[in-house]
């Protein structure tokens, strides 16, 4: 018998549930729309964006010294100075991402950068650079035939952020707070439609309802 009264009881609450999203669903649904705007706003125009540019090159072997060389300060520093950039080199550097598998030839090249057209641009020049310098300084003369670029960098790709997710989550949110809104509304101005619900409620009888009265052009109406 006590379970039967949970289950209606629990049965009751989501009945409850159902009516306040029911009677605020316009409300819910203008304020996650407001907050996707506003997540929408703050992704296309404010978020820094991170974009993406790659490149293979071919080596005849010593890959790990051919990564460290092009790592190296002097190739990053004559890139930069070659395009007249004002970036840190630091900030290069932290970008590149060099991968190779000693079995074979090929070594990948990633950079990201918080600039949009930079990252393609920095590839390219890099190579040019890096041949040069190995071409006119002797202490690099040992890469000489070791490296070989056939083909230039690729498109800048926008990887960071995720539009859709950034606004996905604006709306996700903008709903929880809002319905969280109406809920403690609820709960704390508690509205009863009937005479049994306030009963109900309150755990005892009502003895009486008084009408409420509002004036409308001058004559008083329940």
């Amino acid at each position: 018998m006590q379970n039967q009264v949970y289950e209606q009881e629990n049965e009751i609450s989501l009945v409850d549930l159902f009516l306040m999203i029911k009677k605020y669903f316009l409300f819910l649904v203008i304020f996650t729309l407001l907050a996707g705007g506003i997540a929408a706003i703050y992704v296309y125009n404010i978020a820094p964006k991170t974009y993406q540019s790659d490149v293979q090159i071919v080596v005849t072997g010593q890959h790990q010294a051919v990564k460290d060389f092009l790592m190296s300060d002097i190739v990053i520093q004559e890139t930069i100075k070659s395009l007249n950039l004002d970036i840190d080199p630091m900030t290069v550097k932290e970008g590149f991402t060099i991968t190779f598998n000693t079995s074979s030839k090929i070594i990948d090249i990633s950079l990201k950068l918080d600039y949009k057209n930079y990252s393609r641009m920095i590839l390219n020049a890099m190579m040019i650079e890096s041949l040069e310098i190995i071409e006119n300084n002797p202490a690099y003369v040992s890469f000489e035939g070791v490296i070989s670029y056939p083909s230039y960098a690729s498109l800048e790709e926008r990887i960071a952020p995720n539009y859709f997710l950034v606004i996905f989550i604006g709306m996700l949110l903008g709903g929880i707070v809002s319905l969280g809104y109406v809920f403690v509304k609820e709960m704390m101005f508690p509205r009863y439609a009937t005479k049994e619900a306030l009963e109900k409620s309150l755990e005892c009888d009502c003895l009486g309802l008084i009408p409420l009265y509002e004036e409308i052009g001058g004559q008083k109406n329940a």
